[in-house]
């Protein structure tokens, strides 16, 4: 009988373990068949970050130093507090994977991690952040102190060993900046690198220990390819009878119209979709019960072509079937989260422990039209029934030990989660959980938003992408504006905390349209009907139908040509700047999650001037009325006390930069965009004042020298270099400095 060997390659978010191999070793140890699983992924990043590793990236530094004039103050900093690396990566390692939560107070009280002590660099200062956000928890503060240490860490390796290391990925620009196998190729051709050996290091005794007959490589994003070939090469080498099958999200996403038969040097198969069907045919052919010519949905070499083998008549397993996900083997004492940001709403998936489930294969609207409507993880949908579902999620909090959930449905569909929540409560089960959904009238019912809650639910996820009526339509969403800031509310209401995701650029979007989302996001955030967004710039995919369909959406693609991944597509918006706009959109966000900010013009986060938003101030209130259990359930902001620089005309990155502390004439100021600080003394602190009055730098040339009682030429010259100094630390915006040396 097949062995097989499922594992997951680097490199993934090391919070939890991602759900493909769990899935597919439960479903073959169902049927009998032996099977192990393993996260390399988990395995090289704690390999990476612990004392064992750092001598291997001190040296790696000291060649890289040798090597250059110019050494990045990075990688001099690491070398110089080298000892205090070393002391610290190993118990910081424990605290963040939850082994020893004492050591809390030594790192937020700022005595255990070492940090950069260039008062140039700007490097975020939690004192700042604590006046301007409220005090964090000290678990809170310690998290995000020992993730910048972890962050300044990492980019050490990428500076030294490998810039294609990035947290938390391996490799992913070798593959989306260019649709042939080359790139990909040349990299694996080289000598390892020292991450590659390290790798191989963990790779070899695996399978030793297990000397599988198949090995399957689960490839969910493109940063997790180059990690698999090179596992698949180290399997050629090392287990030349063993198989090798690759597949997950991204070979069924970007492999389907593959052609380069030199892929083929380091797997066997590639397999496309939901796994469970094309495994079962594998193991067949391997066994000897099927010919090649049976395998369903796979990719494989013959004399130098690539050929797709697919039964076209075969079913896939159904949901109901496909056996419970088992955690069997993986390291869950190893996993832990790294905190961006200390904003409760922004990192609550992160800072828990989830066991990852599906409640249904594939999306139930599936019409979407920037979505990928024709491939299988979207267009087939198999509901699990609830009882069943509930039935998994016992077994799973029982192998791991975790009571939270996170099913990664596209969309859950109301009649399955009203189902769910009364089998829990049915049960007496205490699990908590969240998932993603559609905005559909169904949750305007308060009755079953208050089910949810009672049943565990904290947190929903929803694709509403524009506020613009029209725009929803030409998406084809199947709902309104008005509709969900009412499921908002009612969700507000129960208590469940809703985070958005929006798109812009979508064809025909016109600036001022996007300018009026951004204005109905913000009264939606007002009203505390959502506690977090993101935005993300319009992708067109080939499987969409907007690629499908073009001229109804006003475009011509351009679908680069390649031999290996093909996905994305390219397409003409002529009178849309992404680039201003994203900018806008993402600083008002990091404001708006904050809580700061939401009385502001909308205009006032873009630095180019835009017509009035033909939107009235209360639209999401009149559509839908808070009530005083709505108002229970809003998050209480605590707001800066913040001298808001918000006057374009001065040039600043409005509203970027907020001066939050004053201490006699020194000033702090705070960037809420990326929690970094930056300190102004005496007569720079007292410009900065004048500026954010409104003064022009002659005036405040003028009332300086004035006040100082020194000559005007030397006041005028100290100010000229202040303005260059905040024009290079992004605080004053360029265009406003080359306006002030015109003028002088």
């Amino acid at each position: 009988m097949v062995s097989v060997l499922l594992a997951t390659p680097p490199l993934l978010e090391p919070d939890s373990p991602y759900p493909a191999t769990t899935y597919l070793t439960g479903f073959l140890r169902a049927r009998g068949i032996t099977a192990h699983q393993v996260d390399l992924s988990i395995l090289l990043v704690t390999r990476l970050l612990s004392r064992a590793f750092l001598p291997l990236l001190r040296q790696a530094a000291e060649d890289y130093a040798a090597d250059r004039k110019e050494i990045h103050p990075t990688v001099a900093f690491f070398l110089a507090a080298y000892a205090d690396y070393e002391r610290a990566i190993d118990p910081v390692m424990a605290f963040l994977q939850g082994k020893d939560p004492i050591l809390a107070h030594r790192i937020a009280f700022r005595a255990f991690c070492p940090e950069d002590p260039d008062p140039t660099a700007l490097k975020a200062h939690t004192d700042l952040l604590e006046y301007a956000l409220g005090e964090p928890t000290l678990q809170d503060r310690a998290r995000y102190l020992a993730g910048r240490f972890l962050t300044d860490l990492v980019n050490v390796i990428t500076l030294t060993i490998d810039r294609d290391f990035t947290p938390w990925q391996y490799g992913m620009g070798l593959v989306l900046a260019s649709p042939d196998f080359d790139p990909l190729a040349a990299k694996l051709a080289r000598e390892p690198s020292l991450i590659d050996r390290e790798l191989l290091g963990l790779w070899t005794p695996i399978l030793e220990k297990y000397r599988p007959d198949l090995v399957c490589l689960t490839v969910p994003f493109p940063g997790n390819l180059y990690g698999a070939l090179r596992l698949g090469k180290a399997v050629r080498e090392i287990l030349p009878e063993a198989r090798i099958a690759l597949g997950g999200g991204f070979a069924g996403n970007h492999l389907r119209d593959l052609k380069e038969p030199a892929v083929f040097e380091f797997v066997d198969y590639i397999v496309l979709d939901a796994g469970e069907r094309p495994l079962e045919r594998l193991i067949g052919h391997l066994e000897g019960r099927l010919p090649e010519t049976g395998l369903h949905r796979t990719w494989v070499r013959e004399k130098g072509r690539v050929v797709y083998r697919v039964q076209e008549d075969l079913a896939d397993i159904p949901q109901d079937r496909i056996g419970t996900p088992t955690y069997a083997s993986l390291p869950l004492d190893r996993y832990f989260s790294v905190t961006a940001a200390p904003n409760a709403d922004a990192h609550l998936p992160a800072d828990v422990r989830w066991n990852k489930l599906t409640l249904a294969h594939g999306c139930y609207w599936k019409r979407c039209a920037f979505c990928d409507t024709r491939l299988d993880y979207i267009c087939r949908y198999d509901p699990t029934p609830a009882e069943r579902v509930v039935d998994r999620m016992e077994q799973i909090a029982a192998e791991t030990g975790w009571t939270g959930f996170h099913f990664v449905d596209v969309a859950a569909p109301p009649k399955l989660l009203q189902a769910l929540s009364r089998v829990l409560l049915g049960r007496g089960l205490c699990f908590s959980w969240y998932t993603n959904i559609r905005f559909e009238r169904a949750f305007e019912d308060p009755e079953l938003t208050d089910l949810m809650a009672r049943a565990g639910c904290i947190r929903v996820l929803g694709g509403l992408e524009t506020t613009s009526n029209r725009l929803l339509a030409l998406m084809d969403k199947g709902i309104t504006i008005e509709q969900t800031a009412r499921v908002c509310r009612s969700l507000t209401r129960s208590g469940i905390s809703v985070h958005v995701y929006m798109i812009y650029g979508f064809p025909t979007e016109t600036e001022q349209e996007t300018l009026e989302n951004l204005e109905r996001i913000r009264q939606f955030y007002k009203l505390g009907y959502i506690r977090s967004a993101a935005w993300q710039r319009f992708l067109l995919t080939i499987h969409s139908p907007v690629a499908q369909d073009p001229d109804r959406y006003g475009i011509r693609p351009y679908i680069p040509d390649g031999n290996f991944a093909r996905y994305g597509a390219f397409h003409a918006d002529p009178g849309y700047d992404h680039k201003l706009l994203g900018a806008g959109l993402q600083r008002a966000n990091d404001y708006f999650m904050l809580g700061l900010g939401l009385d502001r013009d909308i205009r006032s986060w873009f630095s180019k001037p835009f017509d009035p938003p033909q939107v009235a101030p209360d639209f999401i209130r009149s559509v839908a009325p808070p009530d005083e259990r709505t108002a229970a359930h809003r998050r209480r902001w605590r707001p800066a006390d913040a001298d808001w620089t918000d006057r374009p005309r001065h040039g600043f990155q409005a509203p970027v930069w907020a001066a939050v502390r004053a201490e006699g004439e020194d000033l702090a100021l705070l960037n809420l965009s990326d929690y970094t600080s930056y300190h102004l003394e005496g007569i720079g602190a007292e410009c900065w004042r004048l500026l954010a009055a409104g003064h022009s730098v002659a005036e405040i040339v003028e009332t300086v020298a004035r006040t100082y009682s020194a000559p005007r030429e030397r006041v005028s010259a100290d100010i000229s270099a202040l303005l260059d100094e905040l024009c290079g630390n992004g605080l004053l915006q360029s265009e406003f400095r080359r306006g002030v040396k015109a003028q002088g």
